[in-house]
């Protein structure tokens, strides 16, 4: 029994092990982290990138930040009907084929606050994998540390918005962003993304083998085992003994 309990587990190991690394990964928006920011003036870039998407037709990100400690870069000189801040297009989608450039929707530096995105020309054109897909240059107000989180673009959607190649939106996971005085953390500390999906794969193994390892070793029912621990109480004593 329990060399066969042994090998079930083993086949459930190789099983769920076979499928977390033979699936198709998760399509992720990731916003750069930038650390040892530490003089007020200066220019910090920070990407934003897809990563690992089947396919994108388009997207559109709200994004936010704390204006006290950083102010979008404004651009210069400045182009006449352009933006005036230093936000570039990256070049995921335009390496890929014709793009209408970033679109603004709003932006409110002052509050620190913008709604922008971009999408192809052509109704058919798509990119996939993984690329930048904008650059924003952010200068330093007051020395310290502000997340750059994303918020809904619509009622409908709680996240950043991505189109696949059906112009279908498209699950994904969201990685914000930093800008932080402070030193960059430890390796293995900075891979909370990655910590996260490590972490559930091995609790789906961990529960995979517990279910294998229960129904190897079943529990008696509660009557029997109740049964078996009075059976010595009633059983009969021997003729040679006395009442």
């Amino acid at each position: 029994m329990k060399k066969k309990s042994l090998f079930l587990v083993l086949i459930v190991v190789i099983v769920v092990l076979a499928y977390l690394y033979t699936r198709a990964p998760e399509p992720v928006l990731s916003i750069d982290k930038v650390y040892d920011v530490t003089q007020v003036g200066q220019t910090v870039q920070v990407n934003v990138s897809l990563v690992d998407v089947p396919t994108c037709s388009g997207w559109v990100m709200n994004l936010l930040w704390d204006p006290y400690y950083v102010r979008l870069t404004p651009r210069a000189p400045p182009s006449p009907g352009a933006l005036p801040y230093e936000v570039i297009e990256g070049p995921f989608m335009k390496d890929a084929g014709t793009t209408i450039g970033l679109v603004f929707n709003w932006v409110d530096d002052a509050n620190g606050q913008m709604i922008f995105g971009d999408m192809f020309v052509g109704s058919s054109s798509y990119a996939n994998g993984t690329g930048i897909v904008a650059t924003i240059n952010f200068t330093v107000v007051h020395v310290g540390t502000t997340t750059l989180i994303t918020a809904s673009v619509s009622p409908v959607i709680n996240q950043s918005e991505i189109d696949d190649a059906q112009h279908k939106v498209l699950g994904h996971v969201e990685v914000m962003g930093l800008i932080t005085d402070k030193p960059a953390p430890p390796f293995w500390e900075g891979m909370e993304f990655q910590n996260t999906l490590i972490a559930g794969e091995v609790l789906v193994l961990l529960a995979a083998t517990g279910i294998v390892y229960q129904r190897a070793h079943p529990r008696p029912p509660k009557s029997e085992k109740r049964k078996a621990e009075l059976q010595p109480i009633f059983e009969p004593k021997d003729q040679g003994e006395s009442g």
